[in-house]
């Protein structure tokens, strides 16, 4: 075998490994924020919980994650930071608001109002859950959960968020945002949408809130494409490459 094409077969195998690698991950579909609909890809950051026990998020592993975010080039200061992540307690979505260094709060002049709902067969993590205005409700009627916050932080020296976790395909989560008097602490571009993307995590789309001070979008766990359709492709791909 040729040189050149000992280099193309490396290349194909490695495009394929990382593929492959891909589909280990959870697929997350948004639509509502913006005019089309987009995906994000999870990665795993490492035991973002701890020992934590629900429905406590601890400041120090909150913390954390933006630490690990900012290690890519994302910068969540005046931002809320929506991204799915591998963790402990299986694929779990994070809603970060705004950046946290770990000092935690006394008191805030910051608030952001939100309801999300989703299926009463989730985990629940929240940050601040003493000083955030918070309620989770399960429906007596529907399989589902619904969570009504209020969260409060100050916004020059801390964050807030909360997590869903233990996601599954099919598993459908609506989110609305009402802006409250965050003390010009968040962003015009408010929302910032973070996924998984050439082997790192990247900014994968951007919006702000609509001139009525909400927003309002839905996140649907969808399967990925067969792994060996995917691989199947990327051959005939390259094969069709070669022979032209």
């Amino acid at each position: 075998m040729k040189r050149a094409q000992r280099i193309q077969t490396l290349m194909m195998t490695t495009t394929v490994a990382c593929s492959t690698a891909y589909l280990a991950g959870g697929i997350i579909e948004i639509n509502g924020s913006g005019e089309e609909s987009f995906l994000l890809y999870s990665q795993p950051l490492g035991d973002i919980f701890g020992s934590d026990e629900a429905p406590e998020f601890s400041t120090d592993l909150l913390a954390l994650v933006h630490e690990k975010l900012m290690s890519f080039g994302i910068d969540t200061d005046g931002k809320v930071t929506i991204i799915p992540v591998d963790t402990g307690y299986g694929l779990s979505l994070l809603t970060l608001v705004d950046s946290e260094s770990g000092a935690g709060d006394n008191g805030g002049a910051s608030s952001l109002g939100l309801t999300s709902t989703a299926p009463n067969s989730l985990g629940f993590f929240i940050n601040d859950m003493d000083q955030d205005d918070w309620q989770l409700i399960s429906s007596p009627w529907l399989p589902s959960q619904t969570l009504g916050a209020t969260f409060i932080w100050e916004g020059l020296t801390s964050g807030d968020g909360f997590a869903w976790t233990g996601l599954n395909i099919g598993d459908a989560l609506s989110y609305s945002f009402v802006e409250m008097d965050d003390d010009n602490a968040i962003d015009a571009e408010a929302f910032q949408f973070v996924g998984a993307s050439n082997g790192g995590l990247d900014v994968i789309y951007s919006d702000g809130f609509k001139s009525d001070g909400t927003s309002v979008f839905t996140a649907t766990v969808v399967p990925a494409p067969p792994a060996g359709l995917l691989i199947t492709g990327l051959l005939l791909g390259y094969r069709r490459r070669r022979t032209e």
